[in-house]
């Protein structure tokens, strides 16, 4: 959100890059096992497939809507996009109404002995 106020180069800039570079890929690493832990067996694969139409249209729209805006507006519309649609992903996450994974009573004593897939 400070990266809006900054009208010219300073090698700061590169500094918050890069830790948002770091923010954003850990994001990404923990956002698919999220939806696998989140989802029983026999859903994991529709929840999969929803998990990758979205971020795969979201890889395609947003070079196009992005460099859009930098064409036809200006260079300041940058950071103002990144935010506003940074926001709206936390937003998404807050609606996360799923805790941690329970493990699933076992049937029989025995069962607790058994080695899961």
């Amino acid at each position: 959100g400070a990266a809006i106020f900054a009208r010219e180069y300073h090698p700061i800039v590169n500094v918050a890059f890069a830790l948002i570079g770091v923010a954003w890929a850990a994001i990404n690493v923990n956002s698919y096992p999220m939806i696998v832990a989140m989802s029983s067996g026999r859903d994991v694969g529709k929840f999969t497939g929803t998990y990758y139409t979205f971020s795969m249209a979201a890889q395609i729209l947003t070079p196009v809507l992005s460099g859009f805006l930098l064409e036809k507006v200006s260079y300041n519309t940058l950071f103002p996009y990144a935010l506003f649609f940074s926001l709206m992903a936390f937003l998404t996450m807050t609606q996360v109404r799923h805790g941690d994974v329970k493990p699933q009573k076992k049937e029989s004593i025995l069962e607790n002995f058994d080695v899961d897939d």
